[in-house]
């Protein structure tokens, strides 16, 4: 069996050494390096890999973004499966050759899914605490929606029949739910694996804070994925596990960051989650992520007065939700606001 392992490099020139070096196998194999128009020593320090390890490709591109550079490599895939690695990450020892051994084991397994972790005092802890995708199991999306939890390509292997999916070049945030909601969903059987098999590296600054100044683009991606996922998947179950994973876990702690690191809530941020809103309903939707996304704003708004209150008022009851008189919202969701602070600042302390 041979697999393709393909790693898109921008500026990678401190730690692409040590994800080349994560590739640990047994199996035939060929690493294909993106070189994304990277301004540091990165091309260089690739040329001096590629002399230790005679099975890899370079290939240099200007830069276009981590999904134009996926996309391009899977038209060098020439294995029977293929993986990704960011080049700030690894993959943990014998991880590949147990996903290769899965695939092989059963012709109908056209993903194995392992579990990705992080560094937490020297030891790797799982990414996600989802059971029903931490277990010794086959399944297909319409038997697991919750397989959308791990909704990354890291700690994956694809069958090759799946190198004409692409990620989405038109956006920058969740990108690559298209890929691999498409991919789930054209999975005959997908084999869940308990442990890590990737490591990720939290070196890539603060993604809390590049999200808040991104946020209308981050915003209008959102709404673009959103609407193009829905149309692929075919279960109301499905798209509703989809809006917790998308608009509860995504959307809404997007939101947190922006109004965290902002002090002013503005009319043009109710326009913007205003619109959000209304784009949920035209779907399935999960109410939770709705009243969490409502939450948010609510209780992490920083200066509500009479005139921005009123105008929020009134775009929920566009969405068909009551809210109550301004000064009822003063004494309802201050307390709130106290407390939902105080459970943010616990889960950031519980994080470290």
């Amino acid at each position: 069996m041979k697999i393709s392992i393909i790693i898109p490099v921008y500026n990678a020139a401190n730690t692409i050494q040590r994800a080349i070096s994560s590739v640990d196998t047994k199996q035939d194999y060929e690493i294909i390096c993106i070189n994304d128009g990277s301004t540091d020593e990165s091309k260089q320090v690739l040329e001096r890999l590629q002399k230790a390890y005679k099975n890899i490709r370079i290939i240099n591109q200007e830069n276009q973004g981590a999904a134009m550079s996926r996309n391009n490599a899977l038209a060098y895939v020439t294995g029977d499966a293929f993986m990704f690695l960011d080049a700030d990450d690894v993959f943990l020892p014998n991880s590949i050759d147990a996903m290769a051994d899965y695939f092989q084991q059963d012709e109908h397994v056209d993903i194995v899914l392992g579990q990705i972790g992080r560094l937490n005092n020297g030891t790797w802890q799982s990414f996600y605490t989802h059971q029903p995708i931490q277990k010794f199991d086959k399944v297909n999306l319409a038997q697991c929606p919750e397989m959308m939890q791990s909704i990354g390509p890291g700690g994956k292997l694809f069958s090759a029949t799946f190198k004409d999916l692409r990620f989405d070049e038109d956006v920058v945030f969740c990108e690559e739910h298209t890929f691999m909601i498409k991919a789930y969903k054209k999975a005959r059987d997908v084999q869940l694996l308990p442990f890590i098999v990737y490591g990720y590296h939290e070196e890539k600054g603060s993604v809390t804070a590049q999200r808040a100044d991104r946020f209308v683009n981050y915003m209008s991606d959102a709404i673009k994925v959103r609407h193009r996922v829905m149309d692929t998947l075919l279960l109301r179950e499905e798209r509703i596990y989809y809006s917790y994973r998308m608009d509860e876990l995504i959307v809404s702690y997007l939101l947190q960051a922006y109004l965290t690191n902002n002090k002013k809530l503005t009319d043009s941020f109710l326009d913007v989650v205003t619109t959000y809103m209304h784009n949920m309903q035209e779907a399935d939707y999960a109410g939770e992520a709705m009243f969490r996304i409502i939450k948010v704003v609510e209780q992490c708004g920083k200066n509500w007065n009479k005139s921005l209150y009123k105008k929020w008022q009134e775009a929920l009851l566009n969405v068909g939700i009551g809210r109550p008189n301004y000064y009822r919202f003063q004494i309802e969701v201050l307390p709130k606001r106290v407390k939902f602070r105080g459970k943010l600042k616990l889960k950031q302390i519980l994080k470290k």
